[in-house]
Formats: structure tokens, sequence, C-alpha cells
């Protein structure tokens, strides 16, 4: 029980160290979680104060059912009709974006086959990783039975080479792509005019004050009401799941959470829930900082070439390959860079790129395309993962 709280509540402690330190709030709670994950694991042996019988599966425990409860929760908030009206002509960029990482992870796995160990279930947790993000790739790897130590090892090159994205899209990429890709043409002279979020604006708050709602006296009851729901569409998951072949649990039991998740968002009432998305969001936190403990620090000193080249490949290949479909279909640099952002960083970082991008039009239909990408990354990382496997012959 003192392990279990020890991960529950390390988060909370990091919310409130970022909102007391402006580096720190800049530096972001998502980013601190995993680095401070695997800052306890570089430097606290935790298996001196638990035995590994203990330690091993609770991390595992808690990783898998927080990413399960969560789903849900980020689902509710979504108001799907107003989700794709929104995105607009930012639709065709994000499906070219979720199109481009899908067919670069399957024809890494088949070049990559005999180089890298498993590589079917690397496709596969890449595409969620590069179409929702971080809760796609933990819910992938529990849909496909996907093997720990690879999970980690991905967990470790998805930290460095997104960091590597995110630096390079919000410093030149605009200028490197605006020499193909046609510019921006802005549809408002007003570009100051208030943005209308469709009742979604508290997923597009990245900062640490968005958790302070959770512990407002008077959302308790909505805050429960709302993991109330999630816990039953993970128990109403769970026991279709079981009605099938035990080959089929898995991943029957993740692609249940995410339909009946999205399904509950259609109901007014449940997508009106307070704190339902930052609810969910705090669980992400308590399963970024969780999986950043389990991480073998020796992955740091021994870097797999074959895995990280099979990762950079797929980041960086995806990445080229929509940008040549951008200029076949007339997208703008700014569409496509937004896009490529929502689909590999996830909403969270959707306000801090339009930023660097000096673009606030392009807030709105980016946030979108994001949610668009947590409901449809869990698809299509389990379709890659048993299509690569297929192909291969795994």
């Amino acid at each position: 029980m003192l392990l279990v709280l020890f991960y529950l509540v390390a988060p909370a402690l990091l919310v409130f160290l970022c909102q007391r330190n402006t580096i720190l709030e800049k530096i972001g709670v998502v980013v601190l979680a995993f680095a401070g994950g695997i800052l306890i694991a570089m430097t606290v042996d935790l298996s001196a104060f638990f035995p590994a019988d203990i330690l091993i599966p609770v991390q595992k425990n808690i990783s898998e059912i927080s990413i399960a409860i969560a789903l849900p929760l980020l689902m509710f908030s979504i108001n799907v009709k107003s989700t794709l009206h929104m995105a607009g002509d930012t639709l065709r960029g994000m499906g070219l974006a979720l199109l481009s990482v899908v067919v670069i992870s399957t024809a890494g796995a088949v070049i990559f086959a005999d180089e890298v160990d498993k590589v079917w279930q690397v496709a596969g947790m890449s595409v969620g990783a590069y179409t929702g993000g971080g809760p796609n790739m933990g819910a992938i790897k529990t849909a496909i039975n996907g093997d720990d130590s690879i999970f980690l090892s991905m967990v470790t090159y998805d930290i460095i080479f997104s960091a590597m994205y995110l630096i390079f899209v919000m410093t030149i990429a605009q200028k490197i792509f605006g020499l193909f890709l046609r510019p921006y043409v802005s549809k408002s002279e007003n570009n100051d005019q208030p943005v209308d979020y469709a009742g979604m604006e508290h997923m597009s708050d990245e900062s640490s004050k968005a958790y302070n709602k959770l512990i407002q006296p008077k959302l308790i009851g909505q805050t429960c009401a709302a993991l109330g729901m999630s816990l039953l569409v993970v128990g109403l998951s769970l026991g279709f799941a079981n009605l099938l072949p035990e080959s089929l649990t898995s991943v029957m039991t993740i692609i249940s959470i995410t339909s009946l998740g999205l399904m509950a968002s259609f109901i007014p009432r449940i997508r009106a829930l307070a704190n339902s998305f930052q609810l969910g969001m705090y669980l992400i936190l308590v399963f970024c900082f969780t999986t950043g403990t389990m991480i073998d620090t020796d992955i740091l000193n021994t870097i797999d070439m074959s895995l990280a080249s099979y990762v950079g490949f797929i980041l960086l290949g995806s990445l080229l390959m929509q940008a040549i479909l951008c200029k076949i279909f007339k997208i703008d640099t700014d569409t496509f860079l937004i896009t490529s952002s929502a689909a590999i960083m996830s909403v969270p970082f959707i306000p801090v790129i339009s930023g660097a991008l000096k673009n606030r039009e392009i807030l709105l239909p980016g946030f979108a395309a994001a949610i668009i990408g947590y409901a449809v990354g869990n698809y299509l990382g389990i379709m890659v993962a048993n299509l690569s496997r297929w192909l291969i012959g795994a």
C-alpha cells in the first residue's frame, strides 16, 4: 500500500512544484513526470526497500490500470461532432499524418524485421505513440501483450526523439518546409478574436494550474461521477472481453474501452461532467512517473542502435512522407506542422507549438486534430501490429 500511495501521490508533488517555479512550469508536468521517474530509477534502488516479487507487479499493475481508467476519462469530454467541424481543412492534413505513420511503421517493420526483436510490437506501439501519444502506446502494449523491456526501451527513445522533434518544429521547421509548401493564408482579418473551443477549452490548458480543479470541493461530486463512469466502462469492457477466446482478451479490452468511452461522449450529461479530462490527465502523469521508475537505466548506457534507428526511421520517415503528401494536396506549411505535431506530440503541446509558429488561427484546428489522434490511435496501432506480424510471418 505504501508503494501504491507513493506512485499515486508523487505526480501531485510535481504539480505543486510546477505551480511555484516558472522554469519547471515551462518544462511541463508531463515531461517532469517521465523525467522524475527516470531520475529515481537512476539514483534509487527501489528493490532495496521493496522485494522484487512486490515491486515489479505493483509497477506493472499501476501502469496498466492507470491507462485503462484514463482512456475513458479522456474520451468523455470530446464533442465528436464539434471536433470534426472544427478540424475543417486540418482534417485532411491529419488524415495524411495518420496515413504516413501507418505506412512508414509497417514498411519499417519489414525493413528492420531481421534487426529488431519482435518488430511487429514496436510497429504497433509506435503507431500509438505517433498518432495519439503515450496513453495510446501504453494501451496498445497491453492490447498486444507487448514485451515490457521493449516497451520501456521505446519510451526512452520516444522521449529523446520527440524532444528533438519539438525543438525542430519550434525553431526552424517553418522556414525549411516553407521553401516548398505554400504559406498559410489567414482566414480572419482579426487574429485577436476570441477562440471558441466548443466547450472543450479545458483540454487546451497544459499548465499545472489546470489540476487545481481536482481538489475544488464543489466539483468533487462530478469528479467522482466521472471516475465511476470510467470504472463502469472498464468493467463492461473486461466482462465482454472475457467472453471471447483468451488470445483476444487483451486487444478487445482496449478496443472496447476506447469505443465505449467515445460512445459515452455522445451523452451530454457525461460529456458535461467536470474534471473528467483533468482526472484522466492526472492518471497519465501516474502512468508516466511509474513507467519512468521501471526503466532500466542501462538502456541509456547501452543504446540498442537497431531499435533506436527504427523509432527514428518512423519519426523522420512519417514527417517527410506527410510533407510530400501535403505538397501534392496543396496543404499549407502551418497546417502541415500543426497536424504533424498533433499526431506526434498530442493535445498538451498544441498551444505551445501554435505559439511558436505565431499563428493563433491554427490552435483550435490543431487541438481538434490531436483529439482525433487520441480517438483513433488505439485502433490504428493494433491494426498495424497485426498487419506487420502477418507480413513478416512472426
